[in-house]
């Protein structure tokens, strides 16, 4: 449990690095968040490895949240505290979308397919 505890603060660090290294454009426009990226490629090679190692923390967090929820539905026990970390782990967006708020949803849209994408049901778990 400490393990999921230590992923979700690293996750949340992920996601506000990532939320202040890309810099908000207003209006887009392609020739300046190119012109971002060719004088600025550290800046934004942090923030695409902040997204990885972050995308891959909080979606393994969702993902066992939802393993957890289909195992509780069907009356397996000591489910909670997974059902907790998940919820308390999707409303750490809420924390980022202040300082970023399209960073935020693209961070957590990324997270959400990587969680739905290595779902497996509890059942997947026994393979002969």
């Amino acid at each position: 449990m400490l393990w999921k505890v230590l992923r979700m603060v690293i996750g949340l660090l992920c996601g506000y690095l990532f939320v202040i290294s890309l810099s908000a454009i207003f209006p887009f426009h392609y020739e300046e968040f190119l012109g971002e990226f060719i004088l600025n490629p550290f800046e934004f090679l942090a923030g695409a490895v902040a997204l990885v190692f972050g995308m891959y923390a909080i979606g393994g967090l969702i993902r066992d949240g939802g393993v957890a929820v289909i195992s509780a539905y069907k009356g397996y026990k000591n489910t909670v505290p997974d059902i907790i970390l998940a919820i308390s782990c999707l409303s750490s967006f809420f924390l980022l979308s202040p300082i970023g708020a399209w960073q935020t949803a693209v961070f957590f849209v990324f997270c959400l397919l990587y969680g739905m994408m290595s779902f497996s049901s509890p059942e997947d778990t026994n393979e002969s």
